[in-house]
């Protein structure tokens, strides 16, 4: 019987290639390189089977472009690789990247979260794979997908539609919060200045700010709030793992 070809995915998960780039960046940075030399980087002396399938990985998760025969690493590459562990550029490189090659964009398509690997793998099954295949596939998607997410909680990203609809019918069910006058700082406000708060369960977030804030200053007070809501994220981390944020390293 003849042997079934599975289609195309990378040969390794995104960690893999991450460590792969990190090969050509400390020995190249981001100057443009032949497919050869690119090879040697990988460690090949040829362009061979596995030297061809390392490439492939690298273009297929986008963390290399070409042109012609010139190859360098991307902007998200470069982020991925450089960007502090924590910070949220490189949580949402990671993102990108691990959606870039094609049969992932079109698994996350079907599974908004991540599947169980038999339901993976017969999700492969029924689009071609060979057995050894799909448990290959689901293998390297699964393990890309857990890197790609498991800094994530806690961090704002780029929603796909999916979630877009998912947060705006959250929205719509929410019930709207009636609240005293005892509850609100009723202390008189300077002429255009305007108070905004926000309830949550552990108590009230009061934001007081200009009514006339330019363009500029909403990108301004945007960045703010994500870094006070990174830092007061790994405040609460700190707590709940016992020990002060100062103690970190």
């Amino acid at each position: 019987m003849a042997n079934v070809r599975s289609p195309n995915y990378p040969v390794t998960d995104l960690a893999g290639a991450l460590a792969l780039a990190r090969k050509l960046y400390e020995k190249d940075g981001r100057n443009k390189v032949s497919k050869a030399a690119l090879a040697g980087h990988l460690g090949h002396d040829s362009l061979s089977g596995p030297a061809l399938g390392k490439i492939g990985a690298l273009r297929a998760y986008g963390l290399i472009d070409a042109n012609g025969d010139d190859y360098r690493i991307t902007d998200d590459g470069l982020t991925a690789l450089m960007a502090p562990e924590d910070s949220l550029d490189r949580v949402e490189a990671l993102r990108r990247l691990a959606f870039q090659p094609s049969l992932f964009s079109a698994i996350a398509k079907d599974f908004p979260t991540a599947p169980s690997d038999s339901n993976l793998r017969y999700w492969l099954a029924k689009r071609g794979f060979s057995a050894d295949g799909a448990a290959k596939a689901a293998k390297t998607y699964l393990a890309t997908l857990a890197l790609a997410t498991s800094m994530e909680k806690g961090y704002p990203h780029s929603p796909n539609p999916m979630e877009d609809e998912m947060m705006e019918a959250t929205e719509l069910a929410r019930p709207i919060q009636r609240r005293s006058t005892e509850m609100v700082d009723v202390s008189p406000l300077k002429p255009g200045v305007r108070q905004e708060v926000i309830a949550l369960d552990e108590g009230d977030v009061t934001i007081t700010f200009p009514e006339n804030l330019s363009s500029e200053s909403f990108e301004d007070l945007e960045d703010h709030l994500k870094i006070f809501v990174r830092r007061m994220q790994r405040r609460a981390n700190a707590k709940i793992l016992g020990f002060d944020e100062g103690d970190q390293h």
